[in-house]
């Protein structure tokens, strides 16, 4: 791993140190042409279950301010994503060449955690605007494998009413009660998504240990007669914006418009609570063909995320 420039320190980040990563993070975003949409109090929502001793990094400038930050999620240790945070300037390259390496290095010193040491892959999601950070992965043995839409809908009038299939009523998450079905259902809807690992019913479940969990947005699609859960909604509201954070169908229930009720239920609730945008994460090239779905809703294309890997050797 190199070294920095001695003018520069490196540490784990603390609570503390949300506002000048917020200013960090908001610089970046203007350089991709993007507006700031972030806040200390939302960092620090977003590091619940993060280690920031082991799983974030900070960079600090010679004044104290930061001059770059990552944090990472692993899956089973399977998969490494890493975000890195760099604003444009003299030392992005070095610094940004830092973050890059220390990524690799927590997936390799981990690799004896990982089910299966020789399919270990680092990830990072690149702003489609951002050719800079495009181009040093590149040159540094990473691949463009996907790209991701980041997709928003304006709500300038009260959404369609969902129209439900026969025998499907809706209801909320209800914490313990449900778990062990809403699981199964959660596992069950994004078998088939492209890339992915099994969950656990300890990730799945994650959110709702956050101070801001709101279990009545977390919509459940269900039959009435067997009570099976027949797909998952669920959502949350950052910083104004209602966010889709997830939408899923059992294969059985598809093909029955259980995706755009859930979705028009989705909005007409962010509606209902005064919110006036919506925002999801899709895959562009969803098998289940989820953007053409979401565009029926009222959804658009805001931005382009690319996905680089590096499978790891051992």
């Amino acid at each position: 791993m190199r070294n920095l420039y001695p003018q520069f320190i490196v540490r784990p980040p603390r609570r503390e140190d949300a506002p000048i990563i917020v200013d960090l993070i908001s610089a970046c975003q203007r350089a991709e042409g993007d507006e700031p949409d972030i806040t200390a109090e939302e960092l620090i929502n977003d590091w619940h279950g993060v280690d920031l001793d082991d799983e974030a990094i900070l960079v600090l400038g010679p004044t104290g301010e930061a001059v770059g930050y990552a944090d990472l999620m692993d899956l089973r240790y399977m998969q490494v994503n890493v975000y890195p945070f760099v604003p444009p300037g003299e030392h992005w390259e070095a610094i940004w060449s830092y973050l890059t390496a220390w990524g690799e290095r927590w997936a390799q010193s981990h690799l004896p955690l990982a089910e299966n040491a020789h399919e270990v892959s680092v990830y990072h999601f690149i702003h489609a605007n951002n050719r800079a950070a495009a181009d040093f992965l590149a040159a540094h043995g990473y691949t463009l494998v996907r790209t991701h839409y980041i997709m928003e809908a304006k709500l300038d009038a009260p959404p369609s009413a969902p129209t439900w299939p026969a025998g499907i009523a809706m209801r909320s998450f209800v914490a313990d009660e449900e778990s062990d079905k809403f699981y199964e259902a959660a596992e069950d809807s994004f078998q088939d998504m492209w890339n992915r690992l099994p969950g656990t019913k300890e990730r799945w479940l994650e959110p709702t240990t956050a101070e801001d969990f709101d279990p009545t947005l977390w919509f459940l699609p269900y039959h009435v007669e067997s009570d099976e859960i027949a797909a998952i909604c669920l959502c949350s509201i950052v910083a104004g914006v209602g966010m889709v954070d997830r939408l899923g169908v059992r294969p059985r229930w598809r093909r029955q418009g259980m995706g755009l009720s859930m979705l028009r239920h989705a909005l007409g609730e962010f509606w209902q609570r005064g919110i006036r945008t919506a925002s999801l994460n899709v895959d562009a090239e969803s098998p289940t063909g989820a953007p053409r779905l979401y565009g029926r809703a009222g959804f658009h294309v805001q931005k382009s995320i690319h996905r680089y890997e590096k499978k790891l050797s051992v």
